[in-house]
């Protein structure tokens, strides 16, 4: 192909672009594909990244941002990144910003800078992502830090002796509140909504956003975790068994819920107006964010001190000496990882068909603990490195974004894994001929095309083919459809069921059906619109079933 020839035959070496789907060579059934790119590009993200099917019109594709901006990646604390990792221990570079003791602060990181501050030192620092190198940082913040910082809208959030809110740029002061030393904050700054929500001597304290004014605050049994916040709602897991809902606006309970023993360090992680939290007393819950009401309690035994992270249908937390993977709809086990002579006491990350984690060792400060990159789908350890002269090892989280691993240790050190910044492009979807397809993805900076990858592959037919799930018989007819969709199930017993209608992130589109039903076979229809009824765009969709104890979902594709 000509356009095709030019374009290779311009290209600097500087810079890898890897096409990663569609797949070469592969044979599609449907003419609706996802694309995604992945930029190597010198730790520069290009200027632009465009993509041509078959010699067609040349068109731009958005990078997808990966920022790890808070504890567990996101306001959910779901601790997941759509971002590439790092598939070996090679280290890119490491920053003397811990201390060699208690250093529970879990880094972040924004727009290519990592924020990492330090308990023994008492000082907040910001980082060079790529290189580790230091572009500023702010002392005196106190020797109460126990937690990640939160970055948002260029404003760096920090709660310690004293709660900082920081210029992300400089590290100048921006407003402090409660600098009397009276105060001392637990976990990270929760943002909503303009507003600032922390926790210090058993009150929960909103805080003006700009300002750092305090607008109400609610005494509270103590807290041991992270406060969430959404849908309009501040969460609160104490640290004597009752778990708290307050109205964000008000600060007024909504919903007190009771009996699940002492929460300690685990905080909530919300997915689909469902909360995941793990207690003291071994157990993982499961709970209607709405409501408080206890969906599922799954029981493992060892104290869960771990925030459970959250992708699609599974659910990955440390409890006692064991990193467990498991269904988060049945808490079945998928599989379990023994942490041998250690224990996890931070939580773990995941990216890129990886779950991150390090072991923590109350032992001397020469103990040998490790690091730790394992298959989400088989739990086979892809690989470690060892942390020796870690007193109390590693109590860091891990942050992911752009192709490496960020982590702290208690041996004085924060640790960037991974050979260099990857930069991920991607399109939700495309519309892809029948037949064979030649599709080329071309990077640029300077107006010049520097780095570029073609791949070929084949469609067989127009729109998508699904195969029915086994168990429910869940299927969409058509699909694609233009107007409206039948959505079939069968079940083999009367129970609740529940069917929603889900976008490519994951956020709720619609619910179908949330009631009692029989025995047999049902249908409900689709019309494409949202709860409110607004028509949606055009693009894949999914639909989950749940019923019964068995969770399903197929696709759903709308034309326009």
């Amino acid at each position: 192909m000509i356009f095709g020839t030019i374009l290779t035959a311009i290209l600097l070496s500087v810079t890898n672009l890897t096409i990663t789907e569609p797949v070469d060579g592969e044979t599609y059934d449907g003419d609706w594909l996802p694309l995604r790119a992945i930029v190597e590009n010198e730790n520069e993200k290009p200027d632009s990244v465009h993509y041509s099917l078959n010699g067609q019109l040349v068109i731009q594709i958005p990078r997808l941002n990966t920022d790890w901006y808070t504890y567990m990646a996101n306001n959910n604390r779901t601790g997941y990144s759509e971002a590439p990792a790092p598939h070996d221990n090679t280290i890119l570079w490491t920053a003397s910003v811990t201390g060699m003791g208690h250093e529970f602060v879990s880094p972040v990181v924004v727009d290519g800078r990592v924020y990492h501050a330090s308990e023994e030192q008492e000082i907040a620092f910001c980082l060079d992502a790529a290189t580790g190198a230091e572009i500023w940082r702010f002392e005196n913040i106190g020797d109460a830090i126990d937690d990640a910082m939160h970055v948002q809208d260029g404003k760096v959030y920090l709660a310690s002796d004293s709660i900082w809110c920081l210029d992300a740029l400089t590290g100048d002061r921006i407003w402090a509140f409660g600098t009397g030393g009276e105060f001392g904050f637990n976990g990270p700054p929760t943002i909503y909504e303009e507003r600032v929500y922390v926790y210090s001597n058993c009150f929960v304290y909103c805080l003006d956003d700009l300002t750092g004014e305090e607008i109400w605050s609610n005494d509270t049994p103590v807290c041991y975790s992270t406060l969430t916040a959404w849908n309009g709602l501040v969460f609160f897991p104490s640290g004597s068994g009752q778990f708290y809902a307050f109205s964000t606006e008000t600060g007024e309970t909504e919903w007190v819920t009771d009996g699940f023993g002492t929460f300690w360090d685990s905080s909530p992680t919300i997915v689909n107006e469902e909360i995941y939290i793990g207690s003291w007393n071994g157990s993982l819950y499961r709970i209607d964010a709405l409501t408080g009401s206890v969906i599922n309690e799954f029981t493992y035994d060892p104290p869960i001190e771990s925030t459970p992270a959250v992708h699609e249908d599974r659910v990955f937390l440390g409890a006692g000496d064991w990193v467990y993977s498991v269904d988060r709809f049945t808490g079945d086990m998928e599989w379990t990882f023994e942490i041998e002579n250690d224990y996890l006491h931070a939580s773990v990350g995941l990216a890129d068909g990886l779950v991150f984690w390090g072991d923590h060792e109350g032992s001397p400060k020469d103990s040998i603990v490790f690091i730790h990159a394992v298959d989400t789908q088989t739990g086979t350890e892809i690989w470690n490195y060892e942390i020796t002269n870690a007193w109390k090892g590693v109590l860091s989280s891990p942050a992911i974004t752009d192709g490496v691993m960020y982590i702290g240790a208690g041996n004085g050190n924060l640790y960037a894994f991974g050979t260099g910044l990857k930069y991920t492009y991607r399109e939700d979807y495309f519309y892809a001929d029948i037949g064979s397809n030649e599709l080329i993805v071309t990077s640029f900076d300077g107006g010049a095309a520097v780095a570029a990858d073609t791949i070929n592959f084949t469609v067989t037919q127009t729109g998508i083919t699904l195969e029915p799930s086994s168990r429910l018989a869940l299927c969409a007819s058509p699909n694609p459809f233009y107007s409206a969709a039948s959505i079939s199930f069968e079940l083999s017993e009367p129970g609740w069921t529940l069917v929603t209608v889900y976008d490519l992130s994951g956020r709720i589109v619609r619910t179908l059906e949330n009631s009692e039903l029989g025995t047999g076979q049902h249908s409900i229809v689709w019309d494409g619109r949202k709860e409110n009824g607004e028509p949606v765009s055009a693009g894949l969709y999914f639909c989950r079933i749940q019923s019964g104890g068995i969770s399903e979902t197929t696709g759903l594709c709308l034309l326009r």
